[in-house]
């Protein structure tokens, strides 16, 4: 399915993103640079031998801050409080994933040259791919002592290392995987309770990587999506039509520490919202004219 459609038009992609709403069966992930399709756990360094001390970590010095219920949530809190985690964002809304790919202005270096001029979303059918709401876990019936699922993170690890380990770890599978064959070669998305207000706003749901080798994990999210391409010189306009519909950072990131990094950026860009207003009011009126002409 990989594929790459470029756009420097903002009527046009708009009109792909609705059409692509309407069709309802896909998914989106929007990012300003390609290394943003890795997770946090393997993006900026390799952490993959520290995954489950960070979880045990944060479950010991963080719970009182946080209520989840699920691995799945705990590990969601994890990752928006800043722990490094194998879990990637993505949202059924194609309006808030292009609200993330367009929040930085482009700045002159990057690691890949494309990313200068270019911000992305992918865009993933999830009728080609797999979704789960949990994982249950069973358990053989052993002779002798065995680990006893006590916290989040005795949880975690679970899911964690019977998916690495073909769905077998002291005693334990996931029911989820009894076939894990079929999901070679796909994507697995885990759309889970809505346990925060960020999960809610945004529309998430999260990809859930088998492996975490670079190579593999990029190879996979390409084979099983489409990349959509969008020039940076039409980012003000697409951000005046977000802020029209209220897809802005201030709604889809509810908390102190994320308006306040909105605030200092929009603060420092406060010459383009004028501009931005001026080029979509042009839009519109470039828009009705040729609707009376029809």
């Amino acid at each position: 399915m990989s594929s790459e459609l470029v756009y420097d038009n903002p009527k046009l992609l708009i009109q792909k993103l609705n059409q692509l709403a309407q069709e309802g069966h896909y998914v989106f992930r929007g990012y300003s640079k390609q290394d943003e399709l890795l997770p946090s756990l393997i993006r900026d360094s390799n952490y993959t031998d520290l995954e489950i001390d960070f979880l045990k970590e944060f479950e010991k010095y963080g719970s009182p801050y946080f209520h989840a219920t699920t691995p799945i949530d705990f590990m969601s809190y994890a990752q928006h409080f800043g722990i490094p985690t194998r879990l990637l964002d993505f949202t059924f809304n194609p309006f808030i994933a292009l609200s993330f790919a367009l929040y930085s202005l482009k700045g002159p270096k990057y690691k890949v040259e494309e990313d200068k001029d270019f911000y992305y979303l992918l865009v993933t059918d999830l009728k080609e791919n797999y979704v789960i709401e949990q994982f249950t876990f069973e358990k053989e019936n052993l002779v002798g002592a065995s680990k006893q699922l006590d916290t989040l993170c005795d949880k975690s690890e679970i899911i964690i290392k019977c998916i690495n380990k073909s769905n077998y770890y002291q005693g334990f599978h996931i029911k989820e995987f009894q076939h894990k064959s079929k999901y070679n070669g796909k994507i697995l998305f885990v759309d889970p309770c809505k346990s925060n207000q960020r999960i809610t706003m945004q529309q998430g749901l999260f990809m859930f990587p088998y492996v975490l080798k670079k190579e593999r994990h990029i190879g996979l999210i390409k084979n099983n999506s489409t990349v959509i391409a969008i020039h940076k010189s039409i980012r003000n306009q697409l951000l005046a039509y977000l802020d029209t519909l209220g897809f802005n950072t201030y709604r889809l990131m509810p908390d102190l520490p994320s308006v306040c990094s909105a605030i200092t950026r929009n603060v420092k860009e406060k010459k383009q919202p004028k501009d931005n207003y001026k080029k979509i009011n042009l839009w519109f009126s470039e828009e009705k004219n040729e609707e009376k002409q029809e």
